[in-house]
């Protein structure tokens, strides 16, 4: 190679610029991702002809890796049955992954005593990309609760889980994911403004539910050891009449949780005392 040649493939540092590395082709990897991707959110099940139009390949190209995917425990098939749906794996993996096992162990005992002290279920709830995934669940002990499902996804600006993390995003990577959400059936670009200044001056959104009338959702950011906020923590305030507790009160039971968990995971106190642009 030319000493010309060497210098436009690198960054000027000596080593190879990410433009200038070769793109590399990994068919069947591919066809693997689209078709996980394309069943995460079919739970019913969808047959081969169905994967075969919805990931825009041919049968017989995709049908040794549905094969391999069954055989890996990725997918499922019910007996007598032409349908595939997507296992648990996937979400069993991410939670061995240690910064999610972490999370959750230190969160679990914190958010078991929430629940009790609060008469309220509560849930645990981290980014993924332009959604929230609710990574922990733990029910109100009253008969009647309102709780969401372990593994659940939602448009992030849906909940106050997706505005409490949203906000407390660094600048720049905050303006690119608003960005990407604009288009999107929840996106206001005034209202959102307002609602990530009011987070980031309170240090928690607590608003009817977007989603689900007469519940109030109060959330709260989670906090690690270098001041990241890494999950937001929310009560769907269901108010009845078994309920010994107000709003206000399961507010500060849930403020104090949040500030458990965080000093759990290494939250420095003046971290925790700061508002979410002083930390950005």
């Amino acid at each position: 190679m030319s000493d010309e040649t060497q210098a436009l493939l690198t960054d000027g540092s000596g080593s190879v610029s990410e433009s200038a590395r070769p793109a590399y082709k990994v068919p069947a990897a591919d066809k693997a991702l689209d078709i996980l991707e394309f069943m995460a959110d079919r739970p019913d099940g969808v047959t081969q002809t169905e994967i075969s139009a919805g990931v825009g390949r041919s049968i017989h190209e995709i049908y040794r890796i549905i094969q391999l995917l069954e055989k890996r425990g990725y997918l499922v098939r019910a007996a007598k049955s032409d349908r595939y749906r997507l296992s648990l794996k996937l979400f069993e993996l991410a939670h061995k992954h240690p910064p999610v096992n972490r999370l959750i162990d230190v969160a679990l005992p914190v958010m078991r005593r929430l629940a009790a002290d609060s008469d309220q279920s509560c849930h645990l709830v981290v980014l993924r990309d332009l959604q929230v995934l609710i990574v922990l669940q733990v029910d109100s002990p009253l008969p009647m609760r309102y709780s969401v499902a372990l593994g659940s996804q939602f448009p992030i600006l849906e909940t106050s889980s997706g505005a409490v993390l949203l906000a407390n995003l660094p600048v720049l990577e905050r303006a690119a994911l608003i960005e990407r959400l604009r288009g999107s059936e929840e996106f206001a670009g005034g209202e959102i403004a307002a609602r990530l200044e009011s987070i980031d001056t309170i240090g928690f959104e607590m608003r009817p539910s977007l989603a689900v009338d007469g519940c109030i959702n109060i959330s709260l950011p989670i906090r690690d050891h270098i001041g990241t906020t890494v999950a937001a923590l929310t009560v769907p305030y269901l108010p009845q009449k078994h309920a010994r507790f107000d709003r206000q009160a399961v507010l500060k039971s849930a403020q104090a949780a949040a500030l458990e968990i965080s000093r759990g995971l290494g939250a420095a106190e003046d971290v925790l005392s700061g508002s979410a642009s002083s930390r950005r």
